[in-house]
């Protein structure tokens, strides 16, 4: 490109909750490999980029871009469509790409020139290019682009034909993290997609099948963090980050022969059936010092509809074991408000946490994503639809419980909540002993109120008073 032409100007609006903390603790890398990818095909003086959070109106006034890209998940599409709206104001051409356009595509808003499906580095630099040449999107070129979803001139939905998964996955480059706030504590991608289908989870149906980043690709980007920003923990983003043990042999050597490892802690995800002795020991040598595992229920009925046959309270119970046994932290995700599911089952997955020592856990409430065989079923019984309210399937159930769609059969609303804070009372009273115990032998890590008797007996009563409103 003439370095006398201007860039095309591209603003990318991550359509998020810039109120809830779980939504602004991660980068969104999945824009920062937009970027890089039009870097990489097109020069980085050919587009002019920024990548954005929330609400985008001052950055529509102030930047002026020529394109606007937006992705979002489900319960923030409707952030989605308010950004889309904001960027028709300026007549400015809208792409709207993620897993719930990907989904559900039927439900592209009137705002959106386009919507990208699946994977998007490939297909997004194939609409920069007809953007570059042309100025505009027209529909007949559309037809021939792979990936996407348009409104015909009467109103019909088009989609193109798949575009096939990018390969092998190390042709995209690292995200440009210089767009992106990078922190001490950072996250990366090192595969896409997920070999188990559990029935609430969209990954393996969004990405079809599972593709790895090699090991010198991984070990690149790991020592790029940790020499360029100064990370010091990466939590790799991936479904299931250990699908590859000799990936992880092999990241290990090269880590050590660049003076890396050891200066960087690491945090993943891990399928219980999957834990090992031989796994979990070279996970500790490898620098991992906390394990998610998607525990899901302590009720062997409930944890088999979640996530399959294969699935089992015991195998779960010996992955707790195993990996406490070697001094890693265990995070467990729980699962209640399955259709079927009784009072005693939820209270069984209680009696797990209580009897397996999780170090710390997430509880949810099943939620109908698209693409999912939960939305299937909530489509059946009329509780979800293409034009819905997308905020109901926002997964921070106390925020959002009076309005949460209830799956359940067997329990109301209100025992559901009910049984909810119960999990929450449980987690804040192992919350305060922690603090109490740690008050005794270093009490510079506790906050002052507990420094006092009178402190510590308000929190006592508090805490009582708390368990006996949910029970």
């Amino acid at each position: 490109m003439s370095l006398n032409v201007m860039p095309v100007k591209i603003l990318f609006i991550d359509a998020k909750d810039l109120t809830r903390p779980i939504e602004t603790i991660f980068a969104p890398l999945g824009l920062g490999y937009l970027v890089s990818s039009l870097r990489k095909k097109f020069g980085a003086e050919a587009v002019e980029c920024r990548i954005v959070a929330g609400a985008p109106e001052d950055e529509l006034a102030g930047f002026r871009p020529d394109l606007v890209g937006i992705s979002a998940v489900s319960q923030n599409y409707g952030r989605a469509i308010a950004a889309a709206a904001a960027a028709k104001k300026f007549g400015i051409p809208v792409v709207c790409g993620g897993v719930h356009i990907s989904m559900l595509p039927n439900s592209l808003d009137e705002n959106m020139d386009l919507g990208v499906m699946g994977e998007g580095e490939e297909t997004f630099c194939e609409l920069f290019g007809l953007f570059q040449r042309t100025g505009g999107f027209q529909k007949e070129e559309l037809a021939g682009i792979k990936g996407i979803a348009f409104r015909a001139a009467d109103g019909r939905l088009v989609l193109t034909e798949p575009r096939a998964p990018a390969a092998p996955l190390d042709k995209i480059p690292f995200p440009a993290r210089d767009l992106l706030e990078t922190r001490a504590d950072a996250h990366m991608f090192t595969s896409r997609g997920c070999p188990f289908r559990c029935v609430f989870c969209a990954s393996s149906r969004f990405w079809s099948g599972v593709r790895l980043f090699s090991a010198e690709y991984m070990a690149a980007e790991i020592e790029n963090l940790v020499t360029r920003y100064g990370v010091t923990g990466i939590n790799f983003q991936d479904d299931l980050f250990t699908c590859d043990l000799e990936r992880i042999r092999r990241v290990k050597e090269l880590l050590l022969r660049r003076g890396v490892l050891g200066k960087v802690r690491f945090s993943g995800a891990i399928r219980a059936e999957l834990v090992n002795d031989e796994t979990i020991a070279l996970l500790k040598e490898f620098g991992v010092e906390t394990l998610g595992l998607g525990l899901e229920s302590g009720n062997d009925r409930t944890l088999k509809y979640l996530k399959g046959p294969g699935a089992s309270v015991a195998h779960n119970e010996n992955a707790v074991a195993i990996i406490k046994k070697y001094g890693i932290s265990v995070f467990g995700s729980f699962i209640i408000g399955a259709p079927q599911e009784e009072r005693k089952e939820i209270l069984d997955t209680l009696e797990f946490v209580k009897r397996n020592g999780v170090d710390s856990f997430g509880l949810y409430v099943l939620t109908p994503f698209p693409g999912t065989p939960v939305w299937e079923y909530a489509e059946r019984r009329g509780l979800v639809s293409d034009d819905m309210d997308w905020s109901a399937l926002n997964v921070d159930f106390e925020a959002n419980s009076a309005s949460a769609i209830i799956l359940s059969e067997k329990l109301t609303r209100k025992e559901i909540k009910a049984l909810f804070l119960r999990f929450k009372h449980y987690t804040e009273r192992r919350r305060f002993y922690y603090l109490l115990k740690k008050g005794l032998t270093e009490p510079w890590k506790i906050p002052g109120y507990l420094m006092n008797k009178a402190g510590i007996r308000l929190a006592a009563r508090r805490s009582r008073a708390e368990k006996n409103r949910h029970l």
